[in-house]
């Protein structure tokens, strides 16, 4: 029954190539944000869950 819903519809094939479009490029603009951001962000984030919160409240007054 699906297959005769789907082949009913004129210009089905399209959307694969959208999906696999969208897919990639999701996957490349995540790759280019993390290679952007770099290495020391996320040092930093890494060790945001282990600190004391004086520590945190220190390091803000600081800058």
């Amino acid at each position: 029954m699906y297959k005769n819903v789907m082949r009913a519809i004129e210009d089905i094939g399209i959307y694969p190539s959208i999906s696999l479009v969208i897919f990639f490029v999701f996957f490349v603009a995540l790759i280019i944000y993390l290679i952007i951001k770099g290495k020391d962000y996320w040092k930093d984030a890494e060790r945001l869950p282990l600190e004391d919160d004086d520590n945190i409240n220190s390091k803000h007054s600081d800058q």
